[in-house]
């Protein structure tokens, strides 16, 4: 799994040594906000949630930190850099090379009984490469591959999808957006699966799930700039497992979708 990020990271640097990559100048700057969200997961048996979240994001340079979707407000309008700490490249005149770490915060089964004394999975830091493509002022695809750097089984995931913006004004706009996921073993098997040794201790049934599709996922999301530094947003996603993953017994929900709304100031 290493060589895929290896190989995108070579490229990159082989790409900056011959002057065809340039680091986009940046600025310093930073958003906070806040925003409630309903949203369900597709493991467990827990209920629709209701949380309220807060998103922020600093900007040195061309260099980002950012939780959420504050990445995308900070920049509405302008270009779009990954969550978590990132950085993008230029390629060329329409093609975009990103790269991020971010922290994958793990899951518990200590509040869900049926499923009481089956294995944390551990938090770990992932490690995306992104690769992405406008088509002209709306269209535009990217694809991406992320890895657990710690060793905690985290395993490797593909995902590429398309967009489609359209816009109601200059500072009114809805983002329509399709994507798919892809896990390797390792991955699914720590998301999805039952191991022998876990069977043995809770007395469920083994389920053990090789490399293949994870997901396909669709979303609406609205922004409105109520000023240089109010934003406005809120959005809807709909997410739904495949194939081995949907089949899972740790599996509450194979279709599941999350609401939010909320409001953010930025800087610049």
């Amino acid at each position: 799994t290493g060589w895929v990020l290896a190989g995108l990271g070579g490229g990159a640097a082989s790409a900056w040594a011959q002057g065809a990559l340039s680091v986009p100048e940046g600025d310093e700057g930073y958003l906070i906000g806040a925003s409630m969200a309903s949203s369900s997961g597709h493991v467990g048996n827990a209920k629709q949630s209701f949380t309220l979240k807060p998103m922020w994001a600093f900007q040195l340079g061309s260099v980002r930190v950012s939780r959420s979707r504050a990445n995308s407000l900070m920049s509405a309008g302008r270009e779009k850099l990954e969550t978590g700490l990132s950085t993008n490249f230029d390629i060329f005149s329409d093609w975009r090379l990103g790269a991020s770490l971010r922290i994958d915060n793990g899951r518990s089964f200590e509040a869900d009984p049926p499923f009481v004394g089956l294995p944390d999975v551990r938090p770990t830091l992932r490690a995306r490469a992104s690769l992405s493509r406008a088509f002209g002022d709306r269209w535009s695809w990217s694809a991406s591959v992320d890895q657990d750097l710690l060793g905690r089984e985290g395993g490797m995931r593909l995902s590429q999808g398309v967009g489609y913006r359209l816009p109601l004004s200059e500072k009114t706009y809805f983002d329509f957006s399709t994507s798919t996921t892809w896990g390797n073993g390792r991955y699914l098997q720590t998301q999805y699966g039952i191991s022998r040794a876990s069977a043995v201790d809770t007395g469920l049934q083994p389920y053990l799930i090789g490399s293949g599709w994870e997901s396909f996922r669709t979303s609406v999301q609205f922004t409105h700039a109520m000023s240089n530094h109010w934003v406005a947003f809120g959005g809807l996603d709909l997410s739904r497992l495949l194939r081995g993953a949907a089949h899972s017994p740790l599996v509450g929900r194979v279709t599941t979708h999350g609401l939010s709304v909320g409001i953010a100031y930025r800087s610049k």
